[in-house]
């Protein structure tokens, strides 16, 4: 016969063996053994109770706290399998009343969401229906893969709706990708046939640049332009080479046409693009006022023509870069000088009425000065912060920072081009 140490509500001590008693369905079970006394064991058993019904209260706390509390279902359900294995002595009936009370407000939570779930996912669906049939590859692709992304996100629907709902989106966004991938390959098919055709065109260019049946193969090349042209579009990447080759055996056959024939040579006149001659204009007037006697009005002006400029928007592939650099070169000069004459004139009050040479000292000494303090400005900046003044919270290249110290460094070297003018002007009078 068992002989009992120990007992309480909750458990007993037999035979040296402690054992939790049965609740719900479980049955008595041993969960440990007398080591030192059965009051320790006790208080060893009780105290490991308390960690199950913090675990309890933990997962209260993060259902709280949590905007998802559905995905808490599984973690409870779990918890109650652990619970249930657990060695320890205390009210487990309690534990469990309230993760059942736990359970069904989360129930309840999912059903809500699955309905509002269903909502979202229904407008969803109704926007890529709208969009199915749309030949926008580039906008649309991009809506496809965020309403993808929405979809996602967005939490599971009751399993009534979910495989429908899942079957039908999934067809429509596969369905345009699919539409898509069938409309650049069939593109790529035509570009690539018209690829063939002007490499066609460029061989017989080639065989035929050396002929000496003039007539003839200057009718059958003029038909080869005309049959170039009607190519169709093709990216300039793919035939810039092609289309380079076929103009020089053109231009080659033409140079022996014309000798054989004896006719003048063919001068080609650029045209220029309206744009870049506009561009032209403003840069010469740009030039024409660093000579003008007013250097504030023409400062005034600068600004304005830098306006226009920039409102001109030539495409880059038509830009002059040596016209784009004079001309900022020509405003550059105009601000600085604009500059200098106002620092002159407020430190010297009678410099308009001294002699072109003791201008030309004072203006010298001030742009000297000028340089002299922004070249250590520089100093400081490149050297004495190093890199860190020009670094991000990221460690990265602050490209503000950087931009900023090349325009100093610019204006710097548009200084010294007006120094250097100065003092070849001065020795000039001096000689």
């Amino acid at each position: 016969m068992k002989e009992t140490q120990w007992s309480d509500e909750f458990g007993y001590i037999s035979d040296g063996k402690v054992y939790l008693k049965g609740y719900f369905e479980y049955p008595d079970r041993q969960i440990g053994e007398v080591k030192v006394s059965p009051e320790a064991s006790v208080k060893y058993f009780r105290d490991r109770f308390e960690t199950a019904r913090l675990k309890v209260d933990e997962l209260y706390t993060l259902v709280e706290t949590a905007q998802n509390k559905g995905s808490y279902l599984m973690k409870l359900i779990h918890l109650r399998q652990y619970l249930a294995e657990f060695d320890g002595l205390g009210d487990y009936v309690a534990l469990f009343g309230r993760l059942d009370v736990l359970e069904e407000d989360l129930r309840h939570n999912i059903a809500h969401n699955r309905v509002r779930n269903l909502e979202i996912k229904q407008a969803l669906l109704a926007e890529a229906e709208a969009l199915k049939e749309s030949t926008e590859w580039k906008e649309t692709a991009e809506v496809f893969k965020e309403l993808k992304s929405k979809w996602i996100r967005t939490g599971a629907v009751d399993r009534e709706h979910q495989d429908d709902l899942e079957a039908r989106f999934n067809a429509i966004i596969d369905g345009f990708f699919e539409r898509r991938k069938a409309f650049f390959e069939h593109k790529n098919r035509i570009i690539h046939q018209r690829v063939d055709k002007l490499k066609s065109l460029n061989e017989r260019a080639q065989a035929l640049k050396d002929s000496e049946n003039y007539d003839g193969t200057a009718y059958e090349l003029k038909k080869m332009q005309e049959e170039w042209k009607k190519v169709g579009k093709v990216p300039k990447r793919l035939t810039l080479e092609i289309k380079e080759e076929f103009k020089k055996a053109y231009d080659h056959f033409y140079g022996r046409y014309r000798a054989a024939k004896n006719l003048p040579e063919r001068t080609y006149v650029k045209r220029e693009d309206p744009k870049v001659t506009a561009q032209r204009k403003l840069m010469q007037e740009a030039e024409d006022l660093l000579q003008s006697a007013n250097i504030e009005q023409a400062a005034e002006r600068g600004k304005q023509l830098l306006m226009d400029w920039k409102n001109i928007k030539v495409p880059p592939r038509q830009q002059d870069q040596q016209l784009n650099d004079r001309f900022r070169l020509a405003c550059d000069k105009i601000f600085e000088m604009n500059y200098l004459m106002r620092v002159v004139r407020r430190k010297n009050f009678f410099f308009d009425k001294k002699s072109r040479e003791e201008q030309l000292s004072l203006k010298i000494r001030t742009m000297s000065d000028l340089i002299r303090r922004e070249k250590e400005e520089l100093e400081n900046q490149e050297n004495g912060g190093g890199m860190g003044g020009m670094m991000n919270n990221s460690q990265t290249i602050d490209k503000a920072a950087l931009f900023k110290l090349e325009v100093q460094k610019r204006k710097v070297g548009v200084k010294q081009l007006l120094l250097d003018g100065f003092k070849a002007e001065l020795a000039a009078l001096r000689k």
